[in-house]
């Protein structure tokens, strides 16, 4: 059997006990992974929504490319 001493690990902390700052670490890791859910839903919006493309028909590229000639 163990003494209390030998079933520390090598940080000083028992192996049963989580760390303390573990809540407070997910719950940021967590809030920043939802802020850049956010902004990539935003800038999605924003610039590159199908609202924001312009209208490809078989007239619009045959102008184009006859224009270029």
């Amino acid at each position: 059997m163990k003494t209390p001493r030998a079933q520390l690990d090598e940080c000083g902390a028992s192996a049963a006990a989580p760390p303390r700052w573990s809540a407070a670490l997910l719950r940021c890791i967590a809030l920043t992974i939802a802020a850049k859910l956010a902004l990539l839903t935003a800038l999605y919006l924003l610039f590159f929504s199908p609202s924001h493309r312009p209208p490809v028909d078989a007239g619009a590229v045959d102008r184009l490319l006859l224009h270029a000639r």
